[in-house]
């Protein structure tokens, strides 16, 4: 009985882990100074609502409720997704939902960070179109979404150690 839990236990956080690596990308926490940078590129206002996809241990969705945001993280490596849930009970302002991000309606979002690998991103902008309103922030970490040029706001590449984050528009 309990070596057929600890299978299904390491099953469950293997096959989450695989699961957000294939659709999306793996968890790899970003950095603090990431975050700052991330966070001051969107001008998160008190009271707009952000997402951040596949939130990992919810760092950006901490910053952002610490704006004054309410913020919510969507994650389904299950690992992370605790730690950042349980840390979340004790956050006002922040929420972590657990799933695939691609079954979240984000019509709500005002701001929305992405930290995805960009094989992701061809699914990830038609639900953008079909979902975000216009004038919403679309703050992306690493790979630019080079099918979204024309949305393009800004790019923040201090030097060349930092990695590139692109602030877009709808």
């Amino acid at each position: 009985m309990m070596s057929t839990l600890l299978y299904l236990l390491v099953f469950l956080i293997l096959g989450t882990a695989v699961y957000g690596a294939i659709s999306a990308a793996p968890w790899l926490p970003t950095k603090r100074k990431d975050v700052g940078r991330m966070v001051a590129l969107a001008a998160i206002k008190p009271g707009e609502r952000v997402y951040d996809l596949g939130c990992g241990d919810g760092r950006l969705v901490f910053e952002a409720a610490n704006q004054g945001a309410e913020a919510i993280g969507i994650e389904i490596f299950v690992l992370p997704y605790f730690y950042a849930w349980i840390k979340s009970i004790f956050k006002k302002g922040a929420a972590i939902l657990y799933g695939d991000l691609f079954n979240y309606d984000l019509s709500g979002a005002d701001v929305v960070f992405v930290f995805l690998q960009d094989k992701s991103y061809k699914r990830l902008l038609a639900k953008f179109k079909k979902e975000l309103k216009p004038g919403t922030r679309v703050v992306v970490g690493c790979w630019d979404m080079t099918d979204w040029k024309d949305h393009l706001v800004k790019e923040d590449k201090p030097t060349d150690k930092d990695l590139p984050m692109y602030l877009y528009q709808v």
